[in-house]
């Protein structure tokens, strides 16, 4: 019975360590993904849930530039605005109570909807907020 069990446990070691490996690579991605400068597109959401709200529509234009250094630069019409500390998590989201992935900078949680190459977007984690749209 005991050779049985070893085996065994040696399996399920090795199956948690790879899970885990797998859980940090994804993490790992979408931090390198997010490096570099993303220019703001759209928000929908507010109190109606339909409001959209474009940098025509505004007359602002928003750009964020994600560093290596864990550092997050905004500027709005090209004049600098703030410059933070940010992190990309996992953590639960206040729509579902499940894990996603959060972004947070600014004393402000977004979950993270879409993050590749060109496009991100990023949903205020609190009630009647927007879904920001940016392309690289």
């Amino acid at each position: 019975m005991h050779k049985l069990s070893i085996p065994f446990l040696i399996f399920f070691v090795f199956f948690l360590s790879f899970c885990s490996y797998k859980n940090d690579e994804n993490n790992i991605q979408n931090r390198l993904a997010i490096i570099g400068t993303w220019h703001w597109q759209k928000s929908i959401g507010g109190i109606t849930g339909n409001e959209i709200i474009t940098p025509t529509s505004t007359g602002v234009n928003k750009k964020l530039i994600f560093g290596s250094n864990k550092k997050v630069t905004i500027f709005t019409n090209d004049a600098e605005t703030g410059q933070y500390n940010y992190t990309i998590k996992k953590g639960n989201s206040i729509f579902d109570n499940k894990q996603h992935y959060l972004l947070t900078f600014n004393e402000m949680s977004y979950v993270i909807q879409n993050l590749d190459d060109k496009n991100l977007s990023i949903q205020d984690n609190f009630t009647e907020g927007y879904v920001l749209t940016y392309i690289k």
